[in-house]
């Protein structure tokens, strides 16, 4: 078993990832006592913190993706080195932890995704009393594993993939890497993956009641299979919309196979794969103020949403700090006081009165109106007649409620987070569910209408108009479920001043303007960048994907259209990472690793350096 252990650990290691053996040791006993790991607690094992949902993936998204598509703007003003200078020669890349966390046996507490996917599927399945029985168990562990490759090999290009998982079963220590358009034994890597997937729903479109189910083990579906189908379905649908330009014939034969019916695929919201989280790890961490703190929401997303009157709007994003109704009982004193010395503020800093305001990010926007100075400091005096300053924040804040439990304040009110916030508008965190939206009905419905558009015909019983229309109308229903979920104020609390929930009234108003009564894909991108604000991954491959929101010095909406606000510094514009660069082996799989470093350099558009992550992947045509 000691000599397992340490070929394991040279498999991490080749993988260039350091990492505590501890947790990975129960991975590899005896196989006289595999029996007593269950494929159940095997899978709950496997998925009991899933790669998405880390405190350090939090931190990075914040940084990377969720800046790049523009959801949030550094409070202290937008730097050029968040993003690329083609004269540069160090490049910035998004953080992506999928690579790490498929291999890695303990990493960030996040223990390895598809190593223990791997153990569950080769190891703990086939060893039990009638393993036919656990069919429906090995199918959803196997789509949950083509899955996360799927999101290795989409951002890396390449990775050990088909053999990367071998130490477990023949010790295999230097495996070679697959790429995206092709794996190691010659054929396309995006058709294996898909032709699991595909495999996995069949086999639990025949489960019957002999088999073992999941039930409480399963953290996405509680076991419920015919969601899993539908997850199943639509995931394939989801990769292959990835290849329309780089393989547009497999991209065809995939949906004309998945979408002869809209029951095949995610068709409500229960039926959306979530991830409800067991743990709280990205919860009550004074870290995770990071998003309250050191972040604003970007000018280009709240134009988007005010100029329309978008009911999600008061959701998204937190009121600026002029005026009261933040629930931040301590700003409303100070700013009861100030009003009685400046009674015609309103008149006076008329530009700042909208509470939404997004702050730029472009670096060269420093004296602009949407600059980096984020606060207005104002002389008054207090009650007692002292003299004092009330700084008041004029950008915007996104809602920190989307991403951990009462925004970032602790169980006990401590104040890591926020400025003193009211107690009445706090919840008992044992009420909430911390979740990850791995693919939801409203991105569903927003993928259809693109597919439909294109087509120039129904797809799954709907042309794109009504395809757009119910995904608009899903992600604001979406919202006001989670929003009601998480306690955000704007949504469930008719006590506070900034009580302004989404109602139905309201997305039928919208759905009304004139700007949505045709469909672009200009208009679906614009939906769903909205829509995937609390998954900014899967927006930047969107982006990548269609081009769109296109950036413009002024983002101003037209006609239903969102924009990014461009990028420069001292004039010279700037770019946002397209990949990232595959991580380097020790010595033990150096030569692998070269040999795959060199495949992904033979395509132009990747680039001449694994480092310039402004290159592409083969997919991102």
């Amino acid at each position: 078993m000691k000599k397992y252990i340490l070929i394991v650990a040279s498999l991490l290691a080749t993988f260039g990832i350091t990492s505590c053996l501890d947790d990975f040791q129960d991975l590899n006993t005896d196989k006289e006592k595999l029996p007593t790991a269950t494929p159940a607690n095997a899978f709950m094992g496997a998925t009991l913190n899933f790669n998405n949902c880390s405190r350090a993936h939090l931190l990075g998204k914040y940084s990377g993706t969720m800046t790049y598509m523009q959801y949030i703007v550094s409070a202290g003003g937008p730097s050029a080195g968040t993003y690329i200078s083609l004269d540069k020669t160090g490049r910035t890349e998004p953080y992506a932890p999928a690579y790490t966390y498929y291999y890695t046996a303990n990493g960030d507490n996040f223990g390895g995704f598809g190593l223990r996917l791997g153990y569950l599927i080769t190891q703990v399945i086939p060893v039990q009393n009638e393993p036919e029985r656990f069919a429906d168990i090995g199918a959803i562990a196997k789509m949950l594993l083509s899955y996360e490759q799927w999101l290795v090999l989409d951002t890396y290009g390449a990775a050990p993939l088909s053999e990367g998982l071998k130490a477990q079963t023949e010790r295999l220590t230097t495996p070679k890497y697959d790429l995206y358009q092709k794996a190691i034994d010659g054929t396309p890597m995006y058709k294996k993956l898909d032709a699991m997937v595909k495999e996995c729903v069949a086999t639990l479109k025949a489960s019957n009641d002999k088999q073992v189910q999941l039930k409480d083990a399963d953290f996405f579906y509680g076991g419920d299979i015919a969601k899993w189908i539908k997850f199943g379905n639509t995931l394939r649908v989801k990769m292959a919309q990835r290849l329309e330009k780089a393989d547009k014939a497999f991209y065809n034969s995939v949906i004309d196979e998945v979408l002869t019916s809209s029951s095949n695929v995610i068709g409500s919201y229960d039926e959306s794969c979530i991830y409800h989280h067991p743990n709280d790890y990205n919860n009550n961490t004074d870290d995770i103020q990071d998003i309250i703190s050191r972040y604003v929401a970007s000018r280009a997303f709240v134009a988007f949403l005010e100029t329309y009157d978008d009911p999600r709007l008061p959701i998204l994003v937190r009121r600026n700090g002029f005026g009261t109704g933040n629930n931040n009982k301590e700003n409303d004193d100070w700013f009861d006081t100030f009003k009685k010395e400046y009674p015609n503020y309103e008149k006076s800093y008329k530009g700042f009165i909208d509470r939404y305001v997004g702050a730029s990010a472009n670096p060269d926007s420093a004296t602009s109106e949407y600059s980096r100075n984020a606060y207005m400091t104002l002389p008054y005096h207090k009650k007692d007649g002292t003299e004092a300053n009330l700084e008041i924040r004029m950008n915007s804040q996104v809602e920190s409620r989307f991403f951990v439990k009462n925004g970032g304040i602790r169980g006990n009110n401590n104040m890591p987070a926020r400025a003193i916030e009211d107690t009445e508008f706090m919840i008992n965190q044992d009420k909430m569910s911390t979740f990850t939206p791995i693919i939801t009905y409203s991105e569903t419905c927003l993928m259809l209408a693109e597919i439909a558009l294109k087509k120039g015909g129904a797809v799954a019983g709907k042309d794109a108009k009504a395809w757009y229309r119910e995904g608009v109308k899903a992600s604001m229903e979406q919202f006001r479920t989670w929003a009601t979920n998480m306690w955000v104020t704007a949504q469930v609390n008719d006590k506070a001043a900034n009580y302004n929930p989404i109602t139905d009234e309201k997305i039928a108003a919208y759905l009304d303007r004139p700007e949505f009564q045709n469909v672009t894909l200009e208009k679906i991108i614009s939906q769903q960048w909205v829509n995937l604000f609390v998954q900014p991954e899967e927006m930047w491959a969107t982006w990548k994907r269609t081009g769109y929101p296109k950036f413009k010095d002024q983002p101003v909406p037209e006609d239903g259209v969102a924009f990014l606000e461009s990028i420069k510094s001292a004039g010279t514009a700037l770019v946002i990472p397209r990949r990232n660069s595959l991580p380097v082996p020790n010595d033990l799989n150096i030569d692998n690793y070269n040999q795959a470093v060199s495949a992904l350099k033979s395509d132009a558009k990747y680039g001449a350096d694994v480092d310039k992550t402004e290159g592409r992947i083969w997919w991102d045509q």
